[in-house]
């Protein structure tokens, strides 16, 4: 399922910033209600205080019977809500009908009170807070003695001032946010763009390229995090690369090599064409024979060459454990019919316990290979040795023989595909020690050819050092 990263990287940080400020909101609204309490419950108290300290200044003045005579009398009116209102409009602020005083004495008689105040007390509590109902609202209420017992003052506030103020500060930080937000929408927006312009950069440089533009990606100020894709886009443009080159190279020297075997059985099918001579015929039909069958052979390396790719075989085979030992004795077991033709002898020596991993098929070829070539340039009644080595985490393998050899300055050069030793009279088709040499890298082993202490011809030592087959791409 395809989806745009583009979309999810936007709606991400768009949820993000929302949860957050959103979080922020109501974490701002909780503490203002906290504060917004904290405050008017002070003030409150304050003005208890206050009222307290007038009615004592008022009591040592002899005035507060005056006050209580007028407290009185204006118990029997009617509370007028509009008439009272309109005096508080001109004279002072609305929200004095929000609040509301009390002073009581000791024997339950009212001294004083607001005009918005009720006749009975406002708060059943000797001291304290309290939350009341009365003139139909809700209303948050202290109360407090004076020391001496004589005078209880009562104040009180309409709790809807509180979140009035509560609901002011939340929108003052609500509607900005709200206001902001398409804002920073755009802003992600470009910005998230602007980084994924790098991969569009990308993306374009290849979809303009043809199968054969496999040069390497080249980008000025590319992201940190965005250079391991370019690195491995690089890799693998360079191993696809190398893969084209082989293959075309591989082609062209399989077309060079098969062309001469297949010139000289033409020229073999012409003469049997245009000879009335039976000897002849004959000649040539065994010419033909062995043309096909070195182009068989050819044919087979070429192929066995081509299924020795690393990258295909660390593709699609796995590492596994094997007993060097063991693959030796089949190899040796298969290509003893044409030893024995030759009258040679093959003999395997040194430990029987090595344990190596590595690619099975690989190993059997290079194996094959190695005991083919020295059977094919070993002389008639000749001899083959074999031999394994390990120790200190090191494996060694000894193939010697009793033939020709082969001189220092053609040895490194026949390691290399379709290179045969100068004057060889065998009817080779040069790869196999390629072959040997493939697997040897493949395995990470190396390879020497030298000339046999033991038995006086050729010795391809192959040594590893170490037994386990590093994991790579």
């Amino acid at each position: 399922m395809k989806y745009s990263l583009r979309n999810f990287l936007l709606i991400s940080i768009l949820l993000t910033l929302i949860i957050v400020g959103g979080t922020t909101i109501w974490g701002g609204y909780r503490a203002s209600v906290h504060e917004v309490e904290e405050l008017f419950d002070a003030q409150l108290s304050r003005s208890a205080r206050l009222i307290l300290g007038l009615v004592i200044a008022e009591v040592n003045l002899g005035h507060i019977k005056e006050f209580s005579s007028e407290v009185k009398e204006n118990s029997f009116k009617v509370f007028d809500k509009k008439n009272i209102e309109q005096q508080i409009y001109q004279q002072g602020h609305l929200y004095e009908l929000k609040i509301a005083h009390q002073v009581w004495d000791t024997y339950g008689n009212m001294l004083i009170r607001s005009a918005n105040a009720p006749l009975q007390p406002m708060s059943p509590l000797e001291s304290g807070y309290a939350n009341q109902v009365f003139n139909g609202e809700k209303w948050r209420t202290f109360s407090l003695w004076d020391t001496h017992h004589e005078f209880h003052i009562i104040t009180a506030e309409r709790e809807d001032v509180r979140n009035e103020l509560v609901n002011k500060i939340t929108r003052q930080m609500t509607w900005p946010f709200l206001l902001l937000l398409p804002m920073l929408g755009g802003l992600v927006w470009y910005f998230v763009g602007r980084g994924l312009r790098p991969l569009e950069r990308i993306a374009s440089d290849i979809a303009v390229r043809e199968s054969e533009q496999l040069h390497a990606l080249e980008f000025e100020h590319i992201p940190a995090e965005i250079q391991p894709l370019v690195d491995e886009l690089n890799h693998l443009f360079e191993s696809l690369r190398l893969s084209f080159d082989k293959e075309r190279q591989f082609t062209s020297d399989a077309a060079h090599e098969l062309r001469t075997p297949l010139a000289a059985l033409k020229v073999h099918l012409q003469l049997i064409q245009s000879s009335d001579n039976d000897a002849d015929k004959q000649a040539a039909l065994l010419a033909i024979s062995q043309g096909v069958e070195r182009a068989s052979h050819l044919v087979d390396q070429l192929l066995g060459l081509a299924r020795l790719d690393p990258q295909a075989i660390r593709a699609t085979q796995k590492i596994t454990q094997l007993n060097l030992h063991e693959l030796c004795v089949n190899q040796i077991a298969e290509i003893y019919p044409l030893a024995n033709d030759k009258n040679q002898t093959i003999s395997l020596q040194g430990k029987e316990n090595i344990i190596i991993q590595g690619y099975i098929y690989p190993l059997e070829a290079m194996l094959r290979n190695l005991l083919s070539n020295a059977v094919t340039y070993t002389p008639q009644g000749g001899e083959i040795m074999l031999e394994l080595n390990a120790s200190a985490g090191r494996v060694d393998i000894w193939l010697h023989d009793s033939g020709p050899g082969i001189p220092p300055e053609q040895r490194s050069d026949v390691l290399r595909r379709f290179r045969k030793v100068d004057d060889n009279m065998h009817s080779g088709s040069g790869i196999g020690l390629s072959i040997v040499r493939r697997v040897a890298e493949l395995h990470y082993m190396q390879v020497e050819l030298l000339e046999s202490p033991i038995l006086g011809g050729l010795c391809v030592h192959l040594y590893l050092n170490h037994p386990e087959i590093p994991r790579t791409k």
